[in-house]
């Protein structure tokens, strides 16, 4: 392709390539400036979804007129070959910029802008759908460019889509090719093949926001469906050394529940900005780092934390009033099935428990649970290790 012209685009070295098209450095011969072209090979033009999806990003792209979201030229077939003409960004992206963590004023600097880009993007009723690290460019000055829209959708009027991701099931999602969206940044609805909105891309935010601060993804497995099971089921390790204001903002981004996290990216863009400005004014000192104690410390405290929980349960016997606590019980599971030995994690947050002898997992809050096992042999009394990342069990 280099050398050769796609319409009023010379073509002069490609940038990149990833799964939805090649992208290409230009040179516009009518406007003599530096563009960035995106083709989809021939051979995908064929295939009538994909070439849907390409279509979309450019539309719902260019609807967006604000300064952190990539300014799209034009849309055009030229010898068979679809392609976008868009603006030309010289920089790096957050992929190439946070592999070791950010510098405290890097990360609130780069992340109001991505935050102020999506809000954008989500009062238009457009949900990028695919936001990571490699999908944001920072030119020379430090401006951030939010890139490919392909996976986008309008959420108002795309009633077919929402009803196709609606009927997706986990099974589907850990096919190769199935998944929309990079696995390690989508959310747990995304994840589920639940309807997802603009709170899904608030998740990705806080999964890109998580790296940005700590140079390591918040959701890695050593398999897809490893790594699934960790984005719908485990919050990842606690982040230190930051400012207290900025884990709690880290923390609402990544809420399982819908109803617990951000619910608007103008909010997150808010406290961003407050924490950015409390931090220039040398107001704002980072959160001391807390060290994990060792694990044989943790087993010999574990005698005086038993005294003390019974210290305090007979105080409350002496001090209590007499009175009988109304107890409200609810189902766990409604399944069909035969299912045993439950087993609470140790932050009361989820159960594993065994349904015709496989392992499943389930959030005690609500949504679907998530099978572990499918070994032929029975699997039973699943057990949590103290830290709450792991479960062992017992096949027969």
């Amino acid at each position: 392709m280099t050398g050769k012209t796609l319409g009023h685009y010379q073509i002069l070295e490609q940038l990149g390539a990833g799964g939805m098209g090649v992208v290409y450095k230009a040179r516009d011969t009518h406007l003599d400036r530096p563009v960035a072209v995106k083709v989809l090979p021939p051979e995908r033009v064929a295939d009538a979804e994909r070439k849907q999806r390409f279509i979309r990003e450019a539309k719902a792209a260019s609807a967006l007129n604000h300064p952190n979201i990539i300014t799209i030229y034009d849309i055009d077939e030229a010898d068979g070959v679809l392609f976008i003409a868009m603006e030309y960004i010289a920089g790096r992206t957050l992929d190439d910029l946070s592999r070791r963590g950010l510098k405290l004023a890097e990360t609130l600097k780069y992340a109001v802008q991505v935050a102020d880009g999506l809000a954008k993007a989500h009062s238009a009723g457009i949900v990028h759908r695919d936001l990571k690290p490699s999908n944001v460019m920072v030119n020379q000055d430090g401006l951030v460019k939010i890139l490919d829209f392909g996976l986008a959708k309008l959420t108002a009027n795309d009633e077919e889509e929402r009803d196709n991701a609606a009927t997706r099931t986990l099974g589907q999602l850990t096919e190769e090719g199935a998944v929309l969206g990079t696995l390690s940044y989508m959310s747990p609805e995304q994840a589920e093949g639940r309807r997802i909105d603009a709170r899904s891309d608030i998740f990705s935010f806080g999964s890109v926001l998580y790296e940005m601060v700590t140079g390591e993804r918040a959701f890695q497995g050593e398999t897809r469906v490893s790594t699934l099971a960790a984005i719908v089921s485990r919050d990842p390790k606690p982040v230190t050394g930051v400012p207290h204001d900025l884990a709690k903002i880290l923390t609402r981004c990544l809420r399982k529940d819908l109803d617990r996290r951000f619910q608007h990216m103008d909010d997150i863009k808010i406290a961003l900005q407050e924490v950015k400005e409390e931090s220039e004014s040398g107001k704002l000192g980072p959160a001391a780092a807390v060290p994990r104690p060792s694990r044989r410390w943790q087993w010999l405290a574990l005698p005086a934390v038993a005294l003390a929980l019974v210290g305090v349960y007979l105080a409350g016997r002496r001090t209590a009033p007499e009175s009988t606590p109304a107890w409200k019980v609810t189902p766990v599971t409604t399944d069909p099935g035969h299912e045993t030995d439950p087993a609470l994690s140790p932050d009361g947050n989820q159960v594993a428990f065994s349904r015709d002898g496989d392992i499943y997992v389930k959030l005690i809050d609500g949504g679907p649970p998530l099978r572990l096992t499918t070994d032929p042999g029975p699997d039973a009394s699943p057990c949590w290790s103290p830290d709450g990342r792991r479960l062992a069990f017992r096949r027969a």
